[in-house]
């Protein structure tokens, strides 16, 4: 393994590890699904991730990062969804709960559309795009053909965010031992409801100051 190589994993596990959207996204749903029903949401947000790259090291990330007003389009994009999501999950009706584990109770229907809500948040978020803009062409070895490089550490880079969320997965599934009892899963609707609200927020606000 490379010099090069061996920084460009552990650049991206530390920026990786930090909690972003994705992070508390998968924290939400894990806590309210356990850790294994989340497993489509983790692949979502890596698949998510795995898009942007590649639309940055194709050259749109260029594009994006240059022009303030499209990154800031992207970004409320992003802020939209989960204003959406808040209000969905804020109305949706504790569903039918049965016995997944010993203790532990879970909707029948958990963990529907996990996929496709973490896809989506991840590919409106252009954080990572900027990310990879940035920083991942100073690891890039010249003496190896670039095509297959770039996709070899696309590939890597996406296991490792899928990894790193099935950890903060697990972390959070050990929540719901005393959040899926009695009330429990409608206290989960409303605090990950307002979760997603206050994201949504603080993305509107962030996205706004450069305008201000």
């Amino acid at each position: 393994m490379s010099s090069l190589f061996a920084l460009f994993l552990v650049t991206s596990l530390a920026n990786i590890l930090t909690p972003g959207l994705g992070v508390v996204m998968i924290i939400t749903l894990a806590a309210e699904y356990g850790w294994r029903r989340t497993m489509s949401g983790a692949l979502g947000t890596a698949l998510g991730i795995a898009v942007l790259f590649i639309a940055g090291m194709s050259g749109v990330g260029v594009i994006v990062a240059s022009s303030p007003m499209l990154f800031a389009a992207i970004k409320l994009l992003g802020a939209c969804f989960l204003i959406w999501l808040s209000v969905k999950i804020w109305r949706k009706v504790p569903p039918k709960i049965v016995i997944d584990a010993p203790g532990v109770q879970v909707p029948d229907n958990a963990g529907e559309g996990l996929f496709s809500k973490c896809f989506i948040l991840a590919v409106t978020n252009p954080q990572p795009m900027i990310f990879c803009v940035s920083l991942m062409p100073q690891f890039i070895d010249p003496e190896i053909a670039y095509v297959p490089q770039v996709a070899f550490m696309i590939a890597v880079y996406a296991l490792m965010v899928f990894v790193c969320m099935i950890f903060y997965a697990l972390i959070a599934d050990r929540m719901r031992v005393f959040l899926a009892r009695g009330s429990g899963p409608k206290l989960m609707n409303k605090a990950s409801a307002v979760i997603f609200m206050l994201l949504a927020c603080w993305v509107l606000w962030n996205t706004a100051q450069p305008f201000l």
